[in-house]
């Protein structure tokens, strides 16, 4: 039986949401093996004279736990 470890993590972008999680997923996997799922949990915007700037995304990633 297998053990799984959860992380959250929160990635930007200027472009779009989808880029956001994509960073979230892309930075964490540099120090991070076998990452098996990733839960969006929350998109949030940062907004100037009512145009969008950034896109935010927190996500879960789940890995498995490495024996040692």
């Amino acid at each position: 039986m297998g053990v799984t470890k959860v992380i959250e993590v929160i990635g930007s972008s200027p472009a779009s949401s989808d880029d956001a999680v994509r960073e979230a997923v892309s930075a964490a996997s540099k120090s991070i093996r076998g990452i098996t799922h990733v839960d969006v949990i929350e998109v949030t915007c940062e907004v100037e004279q009512g145009v969008v700037t950034r896109w935010n995304a927190l996500v879960k990633i789940s890995f498995p736990v490495e024996p040692r």
